[in-house]
């Protein structure tokens, strides 16, 4: 009896592990001419975002415009590229050659805990318009 509830027990975590992997979704955003597509995006944990058409773009995560703890990264030059974001909170990012043209985005994965340092931060330019475009999609959720 004692091992026929140990193996049920670890069925049901092995179960729960399979599921939480099974739930994990892949996000795809285009890179346009001088924009990305969607430029916000709403995921979960554990979720990925995949950047497409990366001809001549980048993906360059904005340092002090990310969860406290993340480490900002840069995607290579003109290649296609995907990111699992674990941590919850904004992440705002931009093309490095294109940003002049306001050509950035952000990632919102699970509740926005950055949210007031997002918009503390007093971001102006090119980059301006998506943070006001990300902190209007956290507002709504």
């Amino acid at each position: 009896m004692k091992i026929w509830k140990q193996t049920l027990l670890a069925s049901a975590f092995a179960m729960m592990g399979s599921l939480s992997i099974m739930a994990s979704e892949t996000h795809v955003v285009h890179a346009n001419m001088m924009d990305f597509d969607p430029v916000v995006v709403k995921i979960n944990p554990g979720d990925s975002v995949q950047w497409t058409n990366m001809s001549t773009h980048n993906v360059e995560m904005m340092e002090g415009l990310i969860p406290e703890g993340q480490e900002a990264f840069t995607s290579p030059m003109s290649q296609n590229f995907s990111h699992t974001f674990e941590q919850e909170g904004i992440y705002i990012y931009q093309c490095t050659p294109h940003i002049g043209a306001g050509m950035g985005g952000a990632v919102i994965v699970g509740e926005p805990t950055n949210l007031q340092v997002i918009k503390d931060a007093g971001v102006r330019g090119g980059l301006g318009r998506v943070v006001r475009q990300a902190i209007a999609a956290a507002e709504e959720m």
